[in-house]
Order: structure tokens, then sequence, then C-alpha cells
């Protein structure tokens, strides 16, 4: 009983109850999966030209389709979602108050961050009987099925930590949802466009080099596995990513490692890092606070 009363957040569960209580909530999920189920059933209609039957390379196209449709959801949605939680307290003057209380920081920034993360996350899993209608057809693996869902999971997980982080730096909730927007889109963008310089750096180097053998280096490849669209991509071996074990044996570490799960170790150590800074961030607050209490006693 005692460990449960500790992992109790009161955060949370308050931050639940006015999120799902409300009236839009259910309008959300209702024209969200409307919107995702008539195009999946659009897309089968025209692929199959009206007709009955279906090509498992088809099927494997439009899960890709509605995959991508899914993380880029996720990427317009979750900056939105938790770049307020703790600029919007400081706004409306409760800040203060919160950190007053019994809950610690650490207890109020894991509650927000959850919190925010909460209805997206409800909002995609409950698309999986949608994602059932295509994978009864076939050309789909369940492990990539399995992938793909893990995969929203850790992408939603950092977006939403690096929105929490924002929100605690800046003090103005549209300046931090601009901020985490601008860096969520710009970590996407610049590692593909830095796995691209470094590749064509290589290859200048061999070209002055007067080396006929392609770059043998790991480096671009494991940059294009954390670009969120080439890492998903990646899971239905398509796109840029390229089989790792063929690099040097010097290189065998990364060489066995699936690109999947260096972006779920990638991505998940930068979470814990943008929540534990936020924790540290917001912490003064309160310690300032007892220092100004202790100065007039």
């Amino acid at each position: 009983m005692n460990v449960l009363r500790r992992l109790r957040n009161p955060v949370l569960f308050n931050e639940w109850k006015l999120r799902m209580r409300t009236n839009r909530a259910p309008w959300i999920i209702l024209f969200y999966l409307l919107v995702l189920g008539t195009m999946t059933l659009l897309a089968i209609f025209f692929m199959t030209n009206g007709g009955s039957y279906y090509k498992p390379g088809e099927t494997r196209e439009l899960f890709m389709m509605l995959s991508i449709f899914q993380l880029g959801m996720i990427g317009f949605l979750v900056p939105g979602l938790t770049a307020g939680v703790i600029s919007g307290e400081r706004e409306r003057q409760t800040l203060s108050i919160l950190l007053t209380t019994n809950i610690s920081a650490t207890r109020l920034i894991l509650g927000k961050w959850l919190a925010s993360l909460s209805f997206m996350m409800f909002l995609v899993f409950a698309t999986i009987p949608l994602y059932a209608i295509v994978f009864l057809y076939g050309g789909v693996s369940p492990l990539q099925l399995i992938k793909v869902f893990g995969f929203y999971v850790v992408t939603m997980l950092v977006v939403g930590s690096i929105g929490v982080l924002i929100s605690t730096l800046i003090k103005r909730t549209g300046i931090a949802t601009v901020v985490s927007y601008a860096v969520v889109f710009g970590v996407a963008i610049g590692t593909s466009v830095l796995a691209e310089i470094i590749r064509q750096f290589i290859r200048y180097q061999n070209r002055m080099n007067q080396v006929t053998s392609p770059p043998n280096s790991i480096w671009p490849d494991l940059l294009h596995s954390i670009n969120p669209v080439f890492a998903m991509l990646n899971i239905f071996e398509e796109g840029p990513v390229q089989d790792l074990s063929s690099f040097t044996n010097a290189q065998s570490f990364w060489a066995n490692v699936d690109p999947f799960w260096n972006y779920c170790l990638f991505y998940g150590g930068l979470t814990v890092v943008c929540l534990l800074l936020a924790i540290y961030f917001i912490q003064p607050v309160r310690g300032r606070k007892r220092k100004a209490s202790a100065g007039e006693q």
C-alpha cells in the first residue's frame, strides 16, 4: 500500500479528469477515427477498382501510408499539447501555488507530461481496429505491427518531453509552442541533412585520395536511423537506411543492432535527459521561496 501511495500522482489524476470529462474528447476521437477509417476504405476501394481482390503488396503500401499519416499527426499535435503545461500554469499564476504544496517537482513534471500524452496515446491506440482491417489482407507481419505502435510510443514520449522542457524554460505559452515545433522538426530534418553532409564529405575525401570503393562509414546510416520518417520506413525495409551488418568489424556493435532499437535507445535517452532538465530548472522556484521565507523569520 505504501508503494502504491508513493506512485500515486495527484497532478496526473486531476489532469485526466479535466481532459476526459469534457464534451470535446469523444467528438475528437470520433472525428479522428472517421477520417482515418474513411481514408482507409477509400484507398482500398480505389486500389481494387471497386473489385474484391486485394494484393498483399498493395496492403503493405496502404499500411505504410497510414503509419506515416499517424506519425505526422503525432508530430503536429504533441508539441501543441505539451508546450503549455508549465508556462500555462505560470501565466495563470498557479505554478508557485503548486510548488508550495507537498507535490514534488518530479511528480509535477511527470504528471503534466503523462497527462498531456495520455489523450494522444488513447487516440493512436484507438486506431488499432482500422489497422487490423488492413492487416487481415496480409502483406504486413505481426512484428512490424508491434514495432509501428512501439515506434509511436517512443516518438510521443520524446516529443512530449521536449515540449515540457521548453515549457519550463520559456514563460510564454505561444513562444514555447513555436520553439517546440521548431526544435522537433529541426531534429527530424537536421538528422538527415547532417547524414547527407557527412556522406558527401566522405565521398569527397575518397575522390581526393583516389579511392574507388564506396564510402564505408556507419555514421550516415546511424543518423538516418534516428530520423522519424526514415526510421518508420525502415520498419518496412524501405528508405535510405542500409544493412548495418555490411560495415567493418570495428563497428560490429552497431552493426548487430537493429536500426529500430537505435531509434528507441537514442530517443529514450533523450527523453530522460529532457525530463531531468525540466525537473532541475523548475526546482529553483521552490528554492527561492524557501530562502525568502527563512529570511523573513
